[in-house]
């Protein structure tokens, strides 16, 4: 903006300031163009090139009139702007010229718009009026035949009003599937850690009730070369108890006895096994 602009008294806050500078253009002209004008797109969209002030031409009969859109919701259009218009009108030699703002006009603007009967002024609360409710600016720019026919230009950018928002779905669901993935990640490894832990137990578990069988075992195998002794020894004492020797006279007493204090103790023979 140019020095010493002045603010506006007012400042809009709705769907209309929103738009984008060549939105407002179009909307401007298919106003016009319901009112039976051709119209003429010369502007770029964004009312600072110099291409003398003229946004659009609307021609109906013999009527040419010139448009200089202003999209200001911040400053006022002071009246450099309006004289500015009035001598482009004359040189293209148009019979009138319309000033269209989304805000304010300063009060030199007015006043000097009221000294010439061709040139008109329409401010932010009479575009309102004559444009009616305005839809927000959404995130995809409308289709082209939406569009009227003498528009050469490309489609007018629109504000993505919802750009942010997708950005952090996206990361949000970035962060989920990432906090699956390691929580996946961990189950795994707590499980593998787990099964080797219980094949270990299972193992030392076998290992230690194979030990006392062996242990157990051994005495078993010793058993047979005691046995035949032991068997002998068993096998006499149980005979001299069922048949007592019978002792006829004191001679064969004593020669028994004799014999039996010769013969080793049965522990003895075990022992000697």
């Amino acid at each position: 903006m140019r020095p010493g602009m002045k603010s506006v008294r007012h400042r809009h806050d709705d769907a209309l300031s929103r738009l984008t500078w060549g939105a407002f253009e179009h909307l401007v002209a298919e106003h016009f163009r319901r009112q039976g004008y051709r119209v003429e797109h010369t502007g770029a969209g964004e009312g600072n090139l110099p291409d003398g002030g003229i946004d659009l031409k609307l021609h109906r009969d013999q009527e040419l009139i010139v448009v200089q859109c202003k999209h200001w919701n911040s400053f006022q259009v002071p009246h450099n702007d309006v004289h500015q218009l009035i001598g482009v009108m004359h040189t293209v030699g148009a019979t009138g010229a319309i000033v269209v703002t989304s805000g304010e006009f300063t009060t030199a603007a007015m006043e000097a718009a009221v000294k010439f009967r061709h040139i008109r002024l329409i401010d932010g609360k009479t575009i309102r009026a004559m444009l009616g409710p305005v839809a927000e600016p959404i995130g995809e720019a409308p289709a082209s035949p939406e569009f009227p026919a003498w528009s050469g230009a490309a489609r007018p950018p629109v504000r993505h009003t919802h750009t942010r928002q997708a950005r952090i779905d996206r990361a949000s669901a970035v962060a989920a599937v990432a906090a699956v993935v390691v929580m996946a990640g961990a189950l795994v490894m707590l499980y593998t850690f787990y099964i080797h832990e219980i094949q270990q137990a299972q193992m030392a578990r076998l290992l230690e009730s194979r030990k006392p069988v062996a242990t157990e075992q051994q005495p078993v195998a010793s058993l047979p070369s005691v046995l035949p002794g032991l068997r002998s020894g068993l096998r006499a004492v149980e005979a001299m108890r069922t048949h007592p020797p019978v002792v006829h006279d004191a001679a064969r007493e004593r020669e028994i006895v004799a014999s039996l204090d010769d013969k080793k103790p049965i522990a003895t023979a075990i022992k000697d096994q």
